[in-house]
């Protein structure tokens, strides 16, 4: 089964996707900011993240993607944002995908599909290598 941390300040946004997420067959995980969800990430193998781009507190949403593409590099991540996929690609390069959250349920759930169907392997392994590397140099 594939697990899928979402990273969302809005609570009614997180409960909506993570309910969606289940139905389709998903584990999910949610976190409302940056710290909570990289804790999570040391601690869950996640195979995709639902990032949005601003969230409440000190760390936002592309600063949390840098620290994933340095240390949790197989974890796809799959921007998910009210600005429209032109401006998600300039705040944050090289996601494997970007969704408007106007286009709707359905379309958040094909994207979902569609990246973890592009994604080479399996993310768990390779991430808590990435996990310990990370624990080592704090």
């Amino acid at each position: 089964m594939k697990t899928i941390l979402i990273v969302d300040d809005e609570t009614k946004i997180r409960n909506l996707y993570k309910r969606l997420l289940e139905k389709e067959g998903f584990s999910v995980v949610a976190a409302k900011n940056a710290e909570l969800a990289h804790e999570l990430l040391l601690h869950h193998p996640v195979d995709l993240t639902l990032l949005d781009i601003n969230l409440e507190a000190h760390v936002d949403g592309s600063t949390l993607y840098d620290v994933m593409a340095a240390f949790f590099q197989k974890t796809r991540v799959l921007v998910a944002s009210v600005y429209p996929v032109e401006e998600q690609k300039k705040r944050i390069e090289g996601a494997a995908g970007y969704y408007d959250k106007a286009e709707g349920i359905h379309g958040l759930i094909e994207q979902v599909k569609r990246v973890l169907e592009d994604a080479p392997e399996p993310a768990a392994a390779l991430n808590q290598v990435c996990a310990k590397q990370w624990r080592a140099r704090s």
